[in-house]
């Protein structure tokens, strides 16, 4: 299993009591197979979705698919430090206001 795999999805799902077919039908979807993709991670959720679980449990995305979230906040930081090292040394405003955006993101990864 890799570090991003686990989701609380069906620990949301079943707090408010709710079947698969059910959190299925208010996601606009067509069968319960989908949630149980979702839930098992063999398949990933799109922004959309991410948002309409969102809106459904009131609770972030992070906090639902945190592997995930912690694997993008990988990959950003990642790139941020490579953005870094091309913009450090410049001086003009815009500049420095992306190196200081930029630090921010590498001092919280």
């Amino acid at each position: 299993m890799s570090f991003f795999s686990h989701n609380y999805l069906a620990t949301y799902r079943k707090r408010w009591g709710l079947s698969q077919r059910q959190l299925a039908y208010l996601l606009g979807w067509d069968s319960a197979s989908s949630v149980s993709r979702f839930e098992s991670m063999g398949r990933l959720p799109n922004l959309m979705t991410a948002l309409k679980i969102e809106a459904l449990f009131e609770s972030g995305s992070g906090d639902i698919f945190p592997g995930l979230y912690r694997r993008a906040e990988i990959e950003v930081a990642d790139r941020a430090k490579v953005l870094y090292r091309e913009l450090e040394g410049r001086t003009d405003p815009k500049s420095q206001e992306a190196l200081a955006l930029l630090a921010y993101i590498i001092r919280r990864s």
